[in-house]
């Protein structure tokens, strides 16, 4: 096939999640020029709402929510404690995790709220509580130590995929922590499809008048029900554009402040990710090609192809995720799928990429809590963010890595995840931008 078009760039990045995007973002901020490769939306489609930097590993289950450590401090402690992790792996550039979470404030504004020395502490749609260095500004006002009164938790009759009695009664416990009091209630709305999806739902609330609607039928339940709530607490459907502003509708009208829950799959926080992720690449000039990257045997400055485009670049960022990106693919070995980089795993005190031989089963254990060397399984990397091979030495001068491709870490369930994928995305676009 005859390329019918040569993108010529000083970095491409292969990958359009969160790690992706900040890669390109930040190489674009040092004026570079960027081309990103996407074959579909990843894990950062699937996100919560949260940004999780990092958990504070000392808190017992029975503290004070104030008493947690703020997040950048516990990605300090973390990567002291646990050495393999991607924290731990870039060295220094650990300083600039507050500089890296504020460029993707900015980047995302109005997406994302600021970061605050403390955890916030937001609701899951089971009840749950989750610590987050941020989240999207539907789930701000939900913030557990931020409510100033009565907590409102707010179901649609005849909404199946939220039980507000169950999140009513998981927040409930934690009162003697500092959480609010928390107060039950649905709401009734007329025309809602019980078997509507998550984005359908969040789309029927966009238009001129229904997120109003909602409000005003959520002004009347409080003053029945739950009077003198200090905020509400609303499923996760809270519109999938912000410029539709859903949650500030619904808030004007129902006379108080609300915020919905983070989500569970399928997410309409990740596609409100996804989105302005994607919004924000095509603003800053990022040229953006659709696609699976052909780069076999190739490297940082060879020609590269997607669909009947060719690429030229100096400096490249992997940033392809792990299971559900695809950047991970097993044939006979774990292995990088895009350029066949090795693979780490670590079992113990046991790692390397002889461990990503064995079977799968013998990568996982039964104890959910316990550590899954599968799950941590990926690149390992210098200081710099550059993929080593199999004797620790640097694969290229120019190729750099970011996001869950990079190994130790469960990026899914370690309370990290998001907060690798910003750090490490935006020191590999800079790393890049330098080398480009």
């Amino acid at each position: 096939m005859t390329a019918s078009r040569t993108v010529r760039a000083d970095v491409l990045v292969v990958g359009g999640g969160m790690a992706g995007a900040m890669a390109a973002l930040s190489a674009r901020a040092a004026g570079c020029e960027v081309a990103l490769v996407r074959c579909a939306p990843g894990a950062t489609a699937l996100s919560s709402g949260a940004v999780g930097v990092a958990p504070d590993l000392s808190a017992l289950p029975g503290d004070p929510l104030s008493w947690r450590r703020g997040p950048v401090e516990s990605a300090r402690r973390l990567a002291r404690q646990r050495p393999g992790h991607p924290y731990a792996a870039v060295g220094e550039g650990l300083v600039l995790l507050p500089d890296a979470l504020d460029f993707a404030v900015r980047a995302l504004d109005p997406l994302l709220a600021p970061v605050l020395e403390r955890p916030r502490f937001l609701a899951t749609a089971t009840g749950e509580v989750v610590a987050a260095a941020t989240c999207q500004r539907a789930a701000e006002p939900g913030d557990l130590l931020a409510v100033a009164g009565p907590l409102a938790v707010a179901g649609l009759r005849g909404h199946l995929g939220f039980d507000a009695a169950l999140v009513a009664d998981g927040l409930g416990r934690h009162a003697g922590r500092g959480g609010p009091e928390v107060r039950e209630l649905e709401v009734d709305l007329p025309g809602l499809d019980p078997w509507a999806r998550p984005h359908e739902l969040a789309r029927a609330l966009e238009p001129p008048g229904e997120a109003e609607r909602l409000g005003e039928r959520l002004r009347a339940a409080l003053a029945n029900g739950a009077r003198g709530a200090a905020a509400v607490l609303l499923p996760p459907v809270l519109g999938l554009s912000p410029a539709a502003r859903v949650p500030e509708r619904v808030a004007a009208a129902a006379g108080v402040p609300v915020a919905e829950t983070l989500s569970d799959v399928p997410s309409v926080p990740g596609l409100r990710l996804q989105a302005a992720l994607e919004a924000r690449l095509a603003r800053a000039g990022v040229t953006v090609l659709a696609g699976e990257l052909r780069a076999a045997g190739g490297a940082p400055g060879d020609r590269v192809e997607v669909g009947e485009a060719v690429i030229l670049a100096g400096s490249w960022v992997l940033a392809t995720g792990r299971f559900v990106g695809g950047g991970l693919v097993r044939h006979g070995a774990l292995a990088e799928r895009a350029m066949g980089l090795p693979v780490e795993a670590a079992e113990g005190r046991d790692a390397g990429v002889h461990l990503s031989g064995r079977p799968a089963t013998s990568l996982t254990v039964r104890d959910r809590r316990a550590p899954q060397p599968l799950l941590s399984a990926g690149l390992r990397v210098d200081p710099s963010l550059r993929p080593l091979d199999g004797r620790g030495r640097p694969v290229h001068p120019r190729l750099f890595a970011a996001g869950a491709l990079v190994g130790g870490h469960e990026h899914a369930s370690d309370g990290t995840g998001l907060g690798v994928a910003i750090l490490t995305g935006w020191l590999a676009g800079r790393a890049a931008a330098a080398r480009g």
